[in-house]
């Protein structure tokens, strides 16, 4: 395969910064409590986030550096869902960046453009799940549960990262509303989506070449870092840690639910590093059709 690290990086950067903006945007419209403290953190990192993986991107292209021009021939062909990736990132990266300056200065910011980068923002998510989905080439990819799959991923990463910004950034100390319930519905739908995902690809809906790959994953070489590494640490850990904070936040007084513990860093670090692995081993795992014939 000739997908590498440097997609597994854009394809999380660009879920990542997506996911940050649309925790901001959901925080910002009252989605996640009163006085979040989540309202302006996703704003101020998303578009910065989303435009160093789109850099990764042109430097995988390899022609992209050597002969630039040639990038020109991805603006001229609407059929390709590359060209759909360009206009996306570009407006996404252009928006968030206007958004994020007005409100680093406080300023009001006109309904239409937040709201549009939000829009962005949700496809830049999904397009990172699509751009895989459409390779009919290697069957583990293609599927119409990827995009839904790389989108709740990136807000549960989104929210992990712009939570732990806001703990050294915001000076004041908001009291949580539902933030961790977030978490919880997140990784939960994470799960579950998983489960379906790895169900169809392991009992061969999508064929013997799709059962491959799902088989490197439970069983075979990367099953230790599936298992262990995404399922365990990225899902489940964090899963159970935040239902934990739920339980105990009821017994606390409201003046304490603002602070967050160790359990909820180390939680949130852990869905991030997740949100990494998942990519990570889609990519990795994944064996395309003619690799496949060559093996039998």
């Amino acid at each position: 395969m000739h997908w590498h690290w440097l997609i597994i990086i854009y394809l999380f950067l660009g879920g990542l910064g997506a996911g940050a903006y649309l925790t901001s945007f959901a925080a910002e419209k009252g989605w996640l409590g009163k006085n979040s403290s989540l309202t302006r953190i996703g704003y101020y990192i998303a578009p910065f986030i989303v435009a160093i993986g789109t850099v990764l991107l042109v430097f995988d292209l390899g022609q992209g550096l050597r002969k630039p021009w040639l990038l020109i021939g991805l603006l001229s062909n609407p059929k390709s869902v590359m060209t759909w990736g360009v206009y996306i990132l570009a407006l996404f990266i252009v928006i968030g960046l206007i958004k994020a300056f007005l409100t680093f200065k406080n300023k009001t910011v006109p309904n239409i453009v937040t709201i549009a980068g939000a829009i962005l923002a949700l496809a830049t998510g999904a397009y990172t799940g699509l751009l895989l989905a459409v390779v009919e080439a290697v069957p583990f990819w293609a599927t119409g549960i990827m995009p839904i799959l790389f989108v709740v991923s990136a807000l549960s990463t989104g929210l992990s990262i712009t939570s732990l910004l806001a703990m050294f950034i915001e000076k004041e100390k908001f009291p949580e509303g539902r933030e961790g319930l977030a978490h919880i519905w997140l990784i939960a739908a994470e799960l579950v989506i998983v489960a379906v995902f790895m169900g169809i690809m392991y009992f061969g809906v999508k064929g013997p070449v799709a059962r491959e790959s799902a088989e490197l994953l439970v069983s075979g070489v990367y099953s230790l870092v599936f298992w262990g590494y995404f399922i365990g640490l990225g899902l489940v850990f964090p899963l159970l840690a935040f239902i934990f904070n739920q339980l105990k936040a009821r017994k606390l007084s409201p003046a304490k639910k603002g602070h967050h513990s160790l359990l909820t860093i180390v939680s949130d670090i852990s869905v991030i590093a997740g949100g990494f692995a998942l990519r990570a081993l889609i990519i990795l795992a994944a064996i395309p059709v003619w690799e496949s014939l060559t093996i039998y």
